[in-house]
């Protein structure tokens, strides 16, 4: 008699219910390698401290235009005297989120950043060195899926820590972790339509190119709190269509996972990957080259029968909806909180508005601030990703920024413990 089937989304829970609580400081994710033990040839990080180049690159990467972050000489003029890095920056120095961050590996299930919940507690400066602390998994909740009939949202927390032990910001984040094999049995018509790439007329494309000039850079004219009416709404931040050389640049800007073929296969044969991951395919090192196995010509934008079209990872969405932020609050506001839903994929072909407005204005504790309605749009009308954001502004009465006061989400112990 065969043994039962197991049901891989009762298998992940199992396993990785064992390790829910589970904290790492960034000394052993560092030391520990990309996901596996030993690996000597990079880490779980891309950025280690805040440098002139890191946030260049990053700001390239994301086609940001604000001289608070690109301008050392105009930083130097605004009250913060030195050069800013924009929020997200500090995504480059802590992202876990990958299997074994989460738990092992289990075969037939595939995952995707679905949301975040941010909190920033003092501005991120040029010269600021990181440690962080990551309890991952946090917990594990099992949920109906359109999509795959189960999904498991597996939850993370994180703590950041400059230099002197000053806690400057942490999150929340989740991914949702889906049966693949079923995601295609119930989707199987639905891919070729999500198959088709979308294209544009050359009246359209003017249109999406003209709405990225108009973004709006506040800068060093103040946005008082005074001046700020529920109902305004922001300029929106337009990205698209996205293209192959939009997601490398964001990838090599903000990623940490990017290495060299030769580096790629010397890690994989020094340290095999484990069933079921999907971290290389068949292209990685020329596999995909072999006599037989090259029918299917080079690699396309399908990246599974599940999601045949590429996907942009949901921090790449995340960073234009900050790039609106930013543009709109000016020099002397303070990103506060930060919080998305990714409800759809953003795929090769699309493209994407970034919509603010502002839903609520209020004085907590001294700190003046507005709460913004944040949605992510597509070309075909259809929202991608919601939530909002909470922005401190300076007031005409009572002055400049007060900061939140720091709390942490991770307890302070060590990994395993």
């Amino acid at each position: 008699m065969s043994a039962k089937k197991i049901d891989p989304i009762d298998q992940l829970i199992e396993e990785w219910g064992k390790l829910v609580g589970r904290v790492f400081t960034s000394e052993e994710f560092i030391a520990r390698g990309p996901g596996f033990v030993g690996n000597i040839l990079s880490d779980n990080t891309l950025n280690r401290e805040v440098t002139q180049d890191g946030i260049r690159i990053l700001v390239n990467g994301e086609g940001d235009l604000n001289p608070l972050f690109r301008d050392p000489e105009y930083a130097k003029k605004t009250k913060y005297k030195c050069l800013i890095a924009p929020p997200n920056y500090l995504y480059t120095i802590c992202y876990a989120q990958s299997p074994p961050d989460h738990g092992p590996v289990i075969p037939g299930i595939d995952g995707m950043y679905s949301g975040c919940d941010r909190e920033w507690f003092r501005p991120v400066c040029e010269g600021d060195k990181f440690t962080y602390r990551v309890m991952c998994p946090a917990e594990n909740i099992v949920k109906p899926s359109k999509w795959s009939g189960r999904k498991v949202l597996s939850y993370e927390k994180c703590d950041y820590y400059r230099q002197g032990g000053e806690l400057v910001a942490g999150y929340s984040s989740y991914e949702q972790w889906l049966d693949d094999t079923k995601a295609v049995e119930l989707h199987a018509n639905a891919n070729a339509e999500l198959a088709k790439m979308p294209e544009y007329t050359e009246t359209e494309l003017k249109e999406i190119y003209a709405a990225q000039d108009r973004e709006e850079i506040r800068g060093a004219n103040p946005r008082y709190w005074e001046d700020v009416k529920v109902g305004d709404e922001l300029t929106p931040v337009v990205r698209g269509p996205l293209s192959e050389d939009e997601m490398t640049a964001w990838h090599a800007a903000g990623h940490a996972h990017f290495l060299s073929d030769r580096l790629t296969r010397m890690m994989w044969e020094k340290k095999p990957a484990p069933a079921g991951w999907k971290g290389v395919n068949m292209w990685e090192f020329g596999q995909g080259f072999l006599k037989g196995k090259t029918e299917t010509g080079a690699p396309d934008h399908k990246i599974s029968a599940a999601h045949p079209r590429r996907v942009a990872v949901g921090q790449q969405t995340e960073a234009w909806r900050y790039i609106m932020l930013t543009n709109w609050m000016g020099d002397d506001g303070f990103l506060w909180k930060f919080s998305t839903q990714i409800r759809k994929m953003n795929m090769i072909g699309d493209t994407t508005w970034s919509k603010g407005k502002i839903i609520n204005k209020y004085c907590d504790n001294g700190k003046y601030c507005v709460d913004i309605d944040v949605q992510s749009v597509n070309q075909t009308g259809t929202v991608t990703v919601t939530g909002g954001a909470t922005v401190i502004l300076p007031s005409r009465e009572h002055g400049l920024v007060i900061y939140p006061t720091p709390y942490a989400r991770v307890p302070y112990t060590t990994a395993g413990k």
